[in-house]
Formats: C-alpha cells, sequence, structure tokens
C-alpha cells in the first residue's frame, strides 16, 4: 500500500466543509494522527489481503455487495443509501483516503451523507468505515463500490 511517512501531510487537499472547524459540519469532524490511522487500519483495512496498488483484494477475499455509480450525483444516492442506517442512529464513521496524504477523518454519517459528493471530489478512491461495526466500505474511481465484512483479527 501507499508509503504511510507521508501520512496526513497535505491537510489542504480535504474538502472544504471539513477544513472549516467554524461550520455547522465542520465542527463535527476529527482528523485521526499518525497512530489513530495506524490503530484505525489494523482495525480495518490491515486484515484484508491487498491487491496490486491500494485495493483490497475481492478475488480472495469474500465481500457482501457491489454496487457502481456513473456520475456524481448516483455517487450521492448511492453513499446515501449505504450510510443512512447509521445516520438514523447516529454514529460516526471514518473517511480513510488511499493517498495517505490526507489525514484520515471521522463524522456523523449524516455529514458524510449531506457532503457525499465533497468526499468524493477530494479522493475518488477511499473506504468509510462505520465505527463500531465490522463493514468496510471500498470506493473506488470507476465507480465500483464494494460492502464487506471486516474480517477477524489474527
Amino acid at each position: 500500500m501507499t508509503d504511510i511517512s507521508s501520512y496526513g501531510t497535505h491537510p489542504e487537499y480535504l474538502p472544504a466543509f471539513i477544513k472549516d472547524a467554524r461550520g455547522d459540519d465542520g465542527n463535527q469532524v476529527a482528523r485521526l494522527d499518525a497512530a489513530g490511522n495506524r490503530e484505525l487500519a489494523a482495525a480495518t483495512l490491515s486484515r484484508f489481503p491487498a491487491a496490486a496498488g491500494d485495493v483490497i483484494d475481492f478475488r480472495s477475499t469474500p465481500y457482501e455487495e457491489r454496487l457502481w455509480w456513473d456520475d456524481e450525483e448516483d455517487w450521492t444516492k448511492v453513499a446515501a443509501d449505504l450510510l443512512s442506517p447509521y445516520a438514523r442512529r447516529g454514529d460516526r464513521i471514518a473517511v480513510i483516503w488511499a493517498n495517505h496524504l490526507m489525514p484520515v477523518v471521522t463524522m456523523p454519517a449524516d455529514v458524510a451523507v449531506r457532503h457525499a459528493r465533497d468526499i468524493l471530489d477530494a479522493g475518488p478512491h477511499f473506504w468509510i468505515h462505520p465505527l463500531g461495526s465490522p463493514v468496510i466500505i471500498e470506493c473506488l474511481m470507476d465507480g465500483q463500490v464494494t460492502v464487506a465484512a471486516i474480517p477477524p483479527g489474527r
């Protein structure tokens, strides 16, 4: 996967709503430091086999659902469908960017639903992890979205 020594070195690439800590939504977003990123990765992405590049190898591990989005509008609908159960419960989600230049952020799921397009525009390859849930959602820039159960720790 990507060299993590550059983790979080470019927070300016984050979506504008995240950078605006005074905004109603931005003030609900937290950025993970390098230690928090390592802890989250150990509980989520590190449990999956990696394919070439920064994608999960779903040929060798099962997944629950695969969806496709065609454009930004379609992505907002897919994101709302996937995250609405978490938003109704008031759960938080983590957005893990594939390039590691942007720090991992956590936010209420309803904020992520409202800003799904902004999240996609910031980095079209990322993972969403509903905190406290055994689920990871991989979003690739080709429009593929895969929902999978996180394998148990080793």
